[in-house]
């Protein structure tokens, strides 16, 4: 049987895995689309106001 081990600069016991990281990472992502979400439901002239840019500008590679 092969035992496969990860070690990073941070911890010297085998597989090293951070929940703490993982959520905030998660959290971090789910507060970026919600943003984006409510911009992205205003009428065109307030994006517009404030600097957001039109849908023709946009990349279209979307992550929602």
């Amino acid at each position: 049987m092969t035992t496969i081990t990860y070690r990073d600069s941070k911890s010297s016991s085998g597989l090293h895995f951070d929940v703490g990281s993982l959520l905030q990472k998660v959290s971090h992502s789910w507060q970026q689309w919600q943003a984006a979400r409510e911009i992205e439901s205003m009428p065109f002239d307030i994006r517009k106001d404030v600097g957001y840019p039109s849908a023709e500008a946009t990349d279209e590679r979307k992550v929602m």
